[in-house]
């Protein structure tokens, strides 16, 4: 794994030896990039000429080896998040409001590793594709929202999205999620908000909704260019069906381009 400007991730170079994208993507809460590796090496069969880099959450949670073993990785050092979860309700009030107002500290620390990744690159903000899971889906339309030019795509896959307050730049953004997941639902549901503040923050933003309806509203209300995709029969994960929609959805953000053709054997 390496560590560059502020932050440790994987890094998958281009197939065809030639960079002209870059797709960074963010894991989810209690994840590590190496559950994601089969879908960056995916993601290189359809944009061979991209580098995909799997970057690493900066707080480690000290998980148990069971935890690990669950999720099929025992060998990882750790599990990691965006940011450190909440003990006192003080804490969780903070958290809130940085959430509410987009202005979740780590976001910015990623939107400068962005900007150094594409500069190795020399590459622009039109070649940059922000992908993330659950969580960080979350951070990377934080990310896309607060850079002062729209990146080539957004993708957040199984993610709730806050509220976004005077949002920068406005980049064409998927927002995909399970008919079955488990943790943010499709569906809004009712949620009774309690009487004192201390109860109301006592978990960070226990009183907004962070369903697939009302993420998709709030993309919406910021006059962000959104398609929403449902996937039928899919849990808080990604499957071939989820991958799919995302593909799609980048072949018009990113060329399709092809891998290099095998050099013509020697004339007998």
């Amino acid at each position: 794994m390496k560590h560059e400007d502020g932050f440790h991730f994987l890094e998958f170079p281009s197939k065809s030896g030639k960079t002209d994208a870059l797709i960074i993507f963010l894991h989810g809460y209690s994840n590590h990039p190496d559950m994601f590796a089969p879908v960056a090496e995916h993601l290189q069969k359809e944009f061979p000429n991209a580098d995909v880099l799997l970057v690493r959450g900066p707080v480690p949670l000290h998980v148990n080896q069971q935890r690990k073993d669950d999720l099929g990785i025992p060998d990882v050092d750790d599990l990691y998040s965006w940011y450190k979860a909440p003990g006192k309700a003080q804490d969780s009030l903070q958290l809130a409001l940085s959430q509410l107002f987009n202005r979740v500290p780590v976001v910015d620390d990623l939107n400068k590793f962005a900007d150094a990744q594409l500069a190795k690159r020399g590459l622009k903000d039109d070649s940059l594709v922000l992908y993330g899971f659950s969580l960080g889906g979350a951070m990377v339309v934080q990310m896309g929202t607060r850079r002062p030019n729209p990146v080539a795509a957004v993708v957040a896959h199984s993610a709730p999205v806050f509220p976004i307050i005077k949002p920068r730049s406005k980049p064409e953004t998927l927002l995909l999620m399970g008919d079955e997941d488990h943790f943010f639902y499709t569906r809004v549901v009712s949620v009774k908000k309690p009487n004192k503040l201390k109860k109301a923050f006592d978990k960070a933003l226990s009183t907004i909704s962070v369903h697939y309806d009302s993420s998709l509203a709030r993309i919406k209300a910021a006059g962000i260019p959104v398609k929403g995709v449902i996937v039928k029969g899919l849990h808080h994960t990604i499957n071939e069906d989820s991958f799919t929609a995302t593909v799609d959805f980048l072949k018009g953000k990113l060329k399709k381009s092809k891998a290099p053709k095998p050099p013509a054997p020697p004339a007998p």
